[in-house]
């Protein structure tokens, strides 16, 4: 990808094959390259190569271990967190969207990576029970719940967080968060 935003000719035999590829727009700025992981070993190759990392919320142990291997590892870019969330006025709606939204995405690996068909991942979401979402979906009706929750990110290290509000009805949760959540949060 650098070469191609250098303006040079890129061809490679790989997982991907490229035969003579090239950018004939150049960007006055070629993008920032970052890298995706969501493990430890992940985390410290991308730091060999990418301007930053991305991850989503896990567990807060498993975060800083990440953290930690990739600056060990020579990563000197922004930090990136994308964090599934829920909000609602009241708990049991909150929790209600995030299971009716989110419960086909509380599989662990291998599961999550072999289950090829919506119509399985929608029989195995039958047996999800509504609180199992928040294993991986922030829930609550508080605003200052969420505040603090994205604020333990920050202190964390992220420099960025990218909220997913996983309910279908994203007005409120703009207005809310604009207003009553976002503020709380140290930059």
């Amino acid at each position: 990808m650098r070469a191609l935003f250098a303006g040079e000719e890129v061809s490679h035999d790989g997982l991907v094959t490229v035969d003579r590829a090239r950018l004939w727009t150049l960007p006055e700025r070629p993008p920032p390259l970052i890298g995706a992981a969501v493990s430890v070993e992940t985390a410290r190759w991308v730091a060999g190569w990418a301007d930053g990392l991305i991850t989503v919320a896990q567990d807060h142990d498993h975060l800083r271990r990440m953290i930690d291997a990739y600056r060990g590892a020579g990563g000197r870019g922004r930090l990136a967190v994308q964090v599934h969330l829920s909000y609602a006025p009241d708990e049991d709606t909150a929790l209600r969207l995030a299971h009716e939204q989110w419960r086909t995405n509380v599989f662990a690996p291998p599961a999550c990576w072999d289950i090829d068909s919506v119509a399985v991942f929608d029989e195995a979401a039958k047996h999800v029970p509504p609180d199992a979402v928040r294993e991986s979906v922030l829930v609550s009706a508080d605003p200052a719940q969420h505040a603090a929750w994205l604020q333990d990110f920050v202190d964390l290290g992220f420099d960025e967080i990218y909220l997913h509000h996983v309910g279908q009805e994203q007005r409120e949760f703009l207005d809310v968060f604009g207003a009553k959540v976002l503020p709380q949060v140290a930059r």
